[in-house]
């Protein structure tokens, strides 16, 4: 019997009320869900699993780190974590690419100035051999310059 994957966020008062129930989804969405985690978590930050998340987030407020340097610690970090953590795809290709983002809003005098990496992984599932793709943005740290 395959063990049922639940949606996130879980949401316990679900559980509480009449014919409650856990919202599930398909393996592919549950992967997902845990790499998002994976990408998310600081070394360190899960309290029940201190190898759980990325090594990444140790560099996130030194300014001397280049993005070649950003990018390759992610990678490597992320490769890692996904062999060690989540065993249900195989061969992950990863790429990570740092950008600079402007953004002038209406309401405001000045613009923001903001990096986002664009992370992409294809993989196989271990179990079926389909094809998994993975893709999210996150942005990194906003910086305003009047």
């Amino acid at each position: 019997m395959d063990t049922p994957n639940y949606r996130m966020p879980f949401v316990p008062s679900t559980l509480m009320s009449e014919g409650g129930s856990i919202d599930t989804c398909d393996v592919g969405e549950s992967i997902a869900h845990n790499i998002m985690l994976l990408i998310t978590t600081k070394k360190g930050e899960n309290r029940y699993d201190e190898n759980y998340g990325n090594d990444v987030w140790s560099l996130e407020f030194d300014n001397g780190v280049t993005p070649a340097v950003w990018e390759n610690t992610f990678i490597k970090s992320l490769r890692k974590q996904i062999l060690e953590c989540e065993t249900r795809i195989v061969n992950p290709q990863i790429s990570a690419y740092i950008e600079i983002v402007e953004h002038n809003y209406d309401t405001k005098e000045h613009t923001e100035i903001k990096k986002k990496v664009r992370i992409a992984i294809n993989a196989k599932m271990e179990s079926t051999g389909e094809r998994f793709g993975f893709s999210t943005e996150l942005f990194l740290s906003p910086m305003s310059i009047d």
